[in-house]
Formats: structure tokens, C-alpha cells, sequence
């Protein structure tokens, strides 16, 4: 079993505190600061999207973000990558956080994959297509004239990159 809790400083004072009764607020041990705990998760399935994955399933993962820890909580994890490179070039990257294959169940080349966020170094966030989708996922009838434009009436990725406007990173 793994630790069951995990400690968070840079969440005191928000309205984690109230909103989520399960966190706990305690007094560091070392510092006398306040930090928040947060209970594990064992998802059962996680999505993600690397900024690069290689041939052997590792994957570069923006070390802005929890895709490393969630990976390896999680029973199967089904990863994206913009780029496949070979193991060597995947160790010669300049920035990010590395995950062993051995926690990816599937992978997949996606370019665009973490459309409408942002791919930092790759792609910017899409606010405009953002946007719209809060706009349309208002109500059923217009979520499902999203689901059709976006998802349903598309043959592939690439079809979407075409209509998301991102055709140029289509592989």
C-alpha cells in the first residue's frame, strides 16, 4: 500500500478547507506550518498527454503538472504524446518529468492531443474554443450540436485538428 495521504502546503486558507471535509489541516512537524493533507486516490483510469512518450512507452510530462503522481496511482493509465522519439532523444530532453513505461498501459501519437489546453512549448490554450464548449455544454440540445461538430461527424484526429483549426500539427 501506498502513503494514504499527501501533504499540501500551498493550499491553506483557500476554500479547500471548506469545501472538501476530508482534507485536513495540521501542523508541520519540522516547521510548525500549517499544511494541508489530502487523502490517496486510486483512480482506475487515468488520461494523460506527454509533450513527448518514446518507442518503449516513456513518456516527458510538464512537470507543471500531477501527471507523474496520478500515473502512478492509478491501475491502467492510456497515454497521448505529440511527438514519438527514440529512448535516446526522450533522455536528452531539456525540461520536464520522466515516466517509466512500465506505468503506461497504451499509448498513442497525438498531435494537437491536448487540445483545446495548452502543450507548453507546443501549443497555447484554445480560450476561444473553450469558450464555446462552456457555452454549449450549457444545455443537452447544444452539447450534443458540439458532440456531433467535434466528435461524432469527425473520421479521425485529424479530421478534428482540420476543424479545431490546428491542421498544421497534423502529422
Amino acid at each position: 500500500m501506498g502513503v494514504p495521504f499527501l501533504p499540501v502546503p500551498g493550499h491553506v486558507g483557500s476554500d479547500y478547507e471548506r469545501l472538501r471535509p476530508e482534507f485536513r489541516l495540521i501542523a508541520d512537524p519540522y516547521s510548525g506550518k500549517d499544511v494541508l493533507l489530502v487523502p490517496a486516490i486510486a483512480p482506475d483510469v487515468s488520461f494523460l498527454h506527454a509533450l513527448q512518450a518514446d518507442t518503449e512507452g516513456n513518456l516527458l510530462l510538464d512537470e507543471k503538472e500531477d501527471d507523474c503522481l496520478l500515473a502512478q496511482a492509478s491501475r491502467v493509465v492510456v497515454a497521448s504524446a505529440d511527438e514519438i522519439v527514440t529512448p535516446e532523444a526522450l533522455r536528452r530532453a531539456p525540461y520536464g518529468v520522466r515516466l517509466s513505461g512500465i506505468h503506461v498501459t497504451a499509448l498513442v501519437h497525438a498531435p494537437g492531443g491536448a487540445h483545446p489546453t495548452a502543450c507548453r512549448g507546443r501549443y497555447g490554450l484554445d480560450e476561444a474554443h473553450i469558450r464555446e464548449y462552456l457555452r454549449l455544454a450549457a444545455s443537452d440540445d447544444s452539447f450534443r450540436d458540439y458532440l456531433q461538430r467535434y466528435v461524432f461527424d469527425l473520421t479521425d484526429h485529424g479530421a478534428y485538428l482540420g476543424e479545431a483549426g490546428l491542421a498544421a500539427l497534423a502529422p
